[in-house]
């Protein structure tokens, strides 16, 4: 059973792996989601796209993240049906494999695709994805809104670099001073979110960065990497949040994720995270026609909706009956709404509103096909 927690940061909730009766590894799977509990900003709203809001084992639950697909997936094996109510990660006896056993030899799995429910990110950036460095990897990723949001996106025009820098670390020392008298018990850990949060409002870091309101469905694209980014919080224009389906290179945020600004958090325990303010303003993209929403943002071009070096999604519309193509790549579907089946070497899968299918590269064709008028799915490939 899945429990809430008091700790801060995310938690990973593990699997029982049962025993594997298949005979063929070509043929759609249902992947088994990832979730991770955030006591503090996350929510029911991944709970309720999967329409899991009821069950017992996520009761008094708030999750984060669901990781939709990434090198540590798991696909079920016997379950066919997204609503089939032995399907999820609460299930102690589903019969699954790890992603790995259905590549082809010598190909691996570099995506994270990713549902968020966040508010209050550090402000951030990643390194170009052709830079050489000795200490970070580049981690290009892109959102796509499913419902309103609210970001920092690019520094603001007009902005000057040296004061932005200093403001960030000024906030950063008073912030080690406050965890610091936490330590030694000078002040209480409540009375110090408060001096932080007036301290942070008179410094105000947003004041150097373009702040928006994205609608939903509206796609942003970072993959070229160094343009400052985070998603904010702002209770009256996104009670819920910032409600993310994000793909992104899979990089670890210790080796790929480069803080300038916390936005003020300090642990249970008193500690802050460390931030690296001095490799965000060397590697800062500064130029004023890279900083704008317009270079950013990305429109449906039919039913191509992103293509990147590195990734690419379509956006299906599925009406009836349709054929496709993996042209030897694998595929990753996410149903944004409706209910489809998936067809392919004799195999039929169910993938409801909120779920995922892996479609191995080993499958040449599938069918997809629609239980409700319409269906939208995104389809994710490299």
């Amino acid at each position: 059973m899945l429990l809430a927690t008091s700790i801060e940061y995310p938690i990973k909730i593990s699997y029982y792996v049962g025993v594997i009766p298949y005979t063929s590894m070509s043929r759609p799977y249902l992947i088994i989601p990832d979730l991770i509990e955030q006591p503090t900003w996350g929510g029911q709203y991944i709970l309720e796209l999967k329409n899991w809001q009821n069950r017992r084992e996520f009761q008094n639950t708030k999750i984060g993240q669901s990781h939709e697909l990434w090198g540590k997936s798991h696909l079920a094996i016997d379950i066919v049906d997204s609503t089939d109510p032995n399907f999820g990660p609460g299930a102690v006896d589903i019969n699954r494999i790890p992603i790995q056993e259905v590549l082809q030899e010598n190909e691996t799995m570099p995506l994270l695709i990713k549902l968020n429910q966040a508010r209050g990110n550090s402000f951030q950036l990643h390194i170009r994805p052709d830079e050489k460095n000795d200490m970070w990897l580049p981690k290009p990723e892109s959102w796509y809104f499913l419902e309103k949001g609210y970001i920092s996106l690019g520094i603001k025009k007009g902005s000057v670099v040296s004061e932005y820098k200093q403001t960030c670390l000024d906030i950063y020392e008073y912030m080690q001073g406050l965890s610091q008298r936490i330590q030694t018990k000078e002040i209480p850990l409540e009375e110090a979110r408060s001096q932080a949060r007036d301290y942070i409002k008179e410094k105000n870091p947003w004041q150097f960065v373009n702040l928006y309101s994205t609608q939903k469905n509206d796609l942003i694209d970072l993959s070229m990497g160094a343009i400052h980014h985070s998603w904010e919080e702002n209770n009256e224009l996104t009670p819920l949040g910032n409600i993310v389906y994000e793909v992104q290179l899979d990089a670890s945020d210790d080796v790929a994720t480069i803080r300038s600004f916390d936005q003020g958090k300090i642990k249970d325990d008193g500690t802050i995270r460390k931030l690296n303010i001095e490799d965000y303003f060397e590697h800062l993209d500064t130029d004023p026609e890279h900083n704008k929403i317009e270079y950013l943002k990305r429109e449906e071009d039919g039913e191509k909706l992103l293509r990147t070096r590195f990734y690419s999604v379509n956006i299906l519309e599925i009406t009836k009956n349709r054929q496709l193509t993996t042209n030897n790549h694998f595929q990753q579907l996410y149903v944004r709404d409706g209910d489809i089946t998936v067809t392919a070497e004799g195999m039929i899968v169910r993938v409801t509103r909120g779920h995922s299918c892996f479609i191995p590269s080993s499958v040449s064709e599938y069918t997809i096909d629609t239980k409700t008028d319409t269906s939208v799915v995104l389809q994710t490939f490299v």
